[in-house]
């Protein structure tokens, strides 16, 4: 009923009080005031509950949406797919992981709140899992457009200096020749599968001709296998792991470094588009630059 009408029917009343009719028509009107009254007080039970349904109902919503939230940030975890590769990256006997690119992995990940989980695999197989999602990290990545189909990269968190070096036989051919130039002359060259070895290197392996003249491994430890057996007369390698291997694994002075620069590239983390969205990276991205301001970074990483 509208104010209107209401006021209407009290004038109406009003008009005729003081007589029979007046008096019925204010206990008529009574009656339907009394009849509000208690409509109004059943209206408003109603509502009473029906606003506490709806707010526990909100409010339990909530509670089961924010917790998935907050528990996704707060139990980051990551897996990572590595080789092993020391001094950068070591698979202990006793199960442990360790190495100087591990710690720096973990001071990043500790940063954004991530555990780590690291799984002993090939470049080669560590590619193919990361672009299925069975594992949601790569390190030592340089950026190819071939491998954006399937993966995020961060931005860049150290530099890789690659060098070409020589056992004896080839080391002063070395030194005036070009890297398709000793390929041609016969050198035995060992590359590994899936590495990115720079747009010299990459000119090559598009060359039918000397890309037969390869000799493709699996891992780096390969390497040393085949120069152990006179079977390779060079290597493309880091320099920090080629001064590792001569000491622990005594190849002494077996290989020696041409003057030929395979790359300098800066390196990146790749992420698993299946596993891993691009806001996620742009957190590895701030914590990357946070650790490159550490007393610890400048000296450990920056040539």
């Amino acid at each position: 009923m509208s104010r209107k009408s209401i006021l209407s029917n009290f004038i109406d009343c009003a008009s005729l009080r003081g007589n029979q009719k007046g008096r019925e028509c204010d206990s008529k009107k009574e009656r339907q005031f009394s009849l509000r009254r208690e409509l109004k007080a059943w209206l408003d039970v109603i509502y009473f509950f029906t606003l506490c349904f709806f707010s526990t109902f909100t409010i339990s919503l909530s509670a089961a949406e924010v917790p998935k939230k907050q528990s996704a940030h707060n139990q980051c975890s990551l897996t990572v797919g590595m080789d092993h590769w020391p001094p950068y990256q070591v698979f202990e006997p006793n199960g442990g992981v360790s190495g100087t690119q591990v710690k720096l992995l973990r001071n990043i990940a500790q940063r954004i709140d991530c555990t780590l989980t690291f799984k002993k695999m090939t470049y080669p197989e560590a590619l193919a899992a990361l672009e299925k999602g069975d594992i949601d990290m790569q390190l030592n990545a340089s950026y190819t457009e071939e491998r954006t189909r399937f993966a995020h990269f961060s931005s860049p968190y150290r530099a890789e200096f690659m060098l070409l070096y020589s056992t004896e036989k080839y080391i002063e051919k070395c030194q005036s020749m070009t890297l398709e130039q000793l390929i041609r002359d016969g050198f035995k060259l060992a590359v590994q599968y899936g590495v990115a070895y720079g747009p010299e290197m990459r000119r090559i392996q598009q060359d039918p001709e000397l890309n037969k003249k390869l000799y493709y491994v699996k891992t780096s430890v390969q390497h040393i296998e085949l120069l152990r057996e006179k079977n390779l007369d060079g290597v493309i390698d880091d320099p920090t792991v080629v001064a590792y291997r001569s000491l622990v694994n005594s190849t002494g002075d077996a290989l020696q470094a041409c003057p030929i620069t395979i790359s300098y590239d800066p390196l990146s983390f790749m992420f698993s588009k299946a596993t891993r969205d691009r806001e996620f990276v742009d957190r590895v991205n701030i914590a990357i630059e946070k650790e490159k301001q550490t007393d610890y970074y400048r000296q450990n990483w920056v040539w």
